[in-house]
């Protein structure tokens, strides 16, 4: 599988846009059907950022690295407890949770929403969308 190049521009239905600039837009559309969404970020996971929905002050680079070693370990736990591959990693805190599952071999998608998200329908359409970001990301 060829890795993904920032910045590579593939027409999949958005002519002249990158796939970066395709993923960001995927990321504000969750935002606006639920508004429960504060962020979203899609990143290698060697922890470059591909693109984000993050707010002006967050420090993309930082976030991105933090989520695919976070995911990174997930991996290795699910491996060291023989509980198959993960599916997603999942962080509550008092202000909400981080949830981020993989978008195929090339990325990692996390999604940042509020305490009162409804998590079976952010579960659904995050499996969603990380089915179309895998197709933008797998290469030619």
């Amino acid at each position: 599988m060829k890795p993904f190049k920032l910045g590579q521009v593939r027409p999949l239905g958005c002519a002249g846009m990158s796939i970066s600039e395709q993923i960001a837009d995927k990321l504000r559309a969750l935002e606006a059907r639920m508004p429960e969404v504060e962020a979203g970020l899609v990143a290698t996971p060697d922890g470059l950022t591909i693109a984000s929905a993050l707010s002006p002050d967050a420090d993309e680079e930082r976030i991105a690295a933090m989520c695919a070693a976070a995911f990174s370990t997930a991996e290795r736990i699910c491996n060291e407890l023989n509980k198959g591959p993960v599916q997603m990693s999942f962080v509550k805190g008092d202000g909400g949770y981080v949830l981020i599952t993989s978008s195929g071999p090339n990325a990692i998608l996390m999604v940042m929403a509020a305490p009162k998200a409804k998590l079976g329908l952010l579960f659904l359409e995050m499996r969603r969308l990380a089915k179309e970001i895998e197709e933008l990301v797998k290469g030619p």
